[in-house]
C-alpha cells in the first residue's frame, strides 16, 4: 500500500494545531491518524500531538499479525480511550492547558479490510471508481441539525457554524469513539483528512483533483486548492492507495 501525507497552516492562521503519522507494520499492515487540535494559547497543538504519539505507539507496540477485525477494533478503541484520558488529564493539572482538545480519524487497514475509529469532524472517505464516499459522520451541530431535518443539505454546505463539533478527544474524561468498517478493492483509496479541507474543497471536487493527479502530488494539490480557495483552517490530507 502506498501512504502520502502533508500538513499545511492554511492562509489565515497564525499556527497549525494539526497533526499526522502513518506508517507500515512487519507484515505490511498500514496504519494513519489525523487530529485536529483546539482549545488554549497553546492547547491544540499539544492535544492533536499528544494524540498521535500515544495512538501511534500503542498501535506500534501492541499489534500483532494474528489480530481479526475485532481485535484490530478493540486495538483502535483502546488506543484512543487512553489517549483520552493523558490529555484531559494534562488540561486539568495544566492551567495553561484547560479546555485542550482534538478530533481524531485513525484507521488501521490490513489486507483488504479497514477499520476506522473517529471523534470530532475530521473525515475518511474512499474513492472507488468515479465516486467518493465519507465513511464517517461528522460529529458537529450542523450535522445533528442535518439529521433532524432542520436544515436542508445545501444548508449544511454553507452554514456559518459548520465548525461547531458536539464531540471532542481530551475534552471529557470519557469518550464516545465512533467505528466503521469498510472493505477496500485493489486500486481503491482511502483518504483522511480535517475540516480545513472538507470545509474548503467540496466532495466533487475532491474527486476530480483525484482523477486528475498523480499518487506523489495528490496532499500538495489538495492543500494548494484549499488555499486557492481561501485557506481558513490548517490542512491536512493521509492519502492511502492499494
Amino acid at each position: 500500500m502506498k501512504i502520502t501525507g502533508k500538513t499545511d497552516i492554511g492562509a489565515v492562521r497564525s499556527k497549525n494545531e494539526d497533526a499526522f503519522d502513518y506508517g507500515v507494520l512487519a507484515d505490511g499492515t498500514s496504519w494513519a491518524i489525523v487530529c485536529d487540535g483546539m482549545g488554549g494559547v497553546h492547547g491544540g497543538k499539544v492535544a492533536s500531538a499528544a494524540a498521535i504519539d500515544m495512538v501511534s505507539e500503542k498501535i506500534k507496540k501492541c499489534y500483532n499479525p494474528s489480530m481479526g477485525i475485532a481485535s484490530l477494533e478493540n486495538l483502535l478503541l483502546s488506543a484512543i480511550t487512553t489517549a483520552n484520558v493523558n490529555v484531559f488529564d494534562r488540561g486539568i493539572y495544566d492551567h495553561t492547558l484547560k479546555g485542550m482538545g482534538t478530533t481524531i480519524v485513525a484507521v488501521i487497514v490490513k489486507g483488504n479490510e479497514a477499520c476506522i475509529a473517529h471523534v470530532g469532524d475530521s473525515r475518511a472517505y474512499i474513492i472507488r471508481d468515479n465516486t467518493i464516499e465519507q465513511i464517517t459522520k461528522d460529529h458537529s451541530l450542523v450535522q445533528e441539525m442535518l439529521d433532524k431535518g432542520q436544515i436542508t443539505k445545501e444548508e449544511y454546505e454553507n452554514n456559518p457554524i459548520k465548525n461547531i463539533i458536539t464531540r471532542a478527544m481530551g475534552v471529557d474524561e470519557e469518550i464516545d469513539i465512533d467505528f466503521d468498517y469498510a472493505y477496500l478493492d485493489k486500486n481503491e483509496t482511502l483518504l483522511l483528512c480535517t475540516d480545513g479541507l472538507s470545509g474548503m474543497v467540496n466532495d466533487k471536487r475532491i474527486l476530480e483533483i483525484y482523477k486528475s493527479t498523480e499518487f506523489e502530488s495528490l496532499a500538495k494539490k489538495y492543500i494548494d486548492e484549499a488555499n486557492n480557495n481561501g485557506g481558513k483552517d490548517n490542512i491536512t490530507v493521509v492519502i492511502m492507495e492499494g
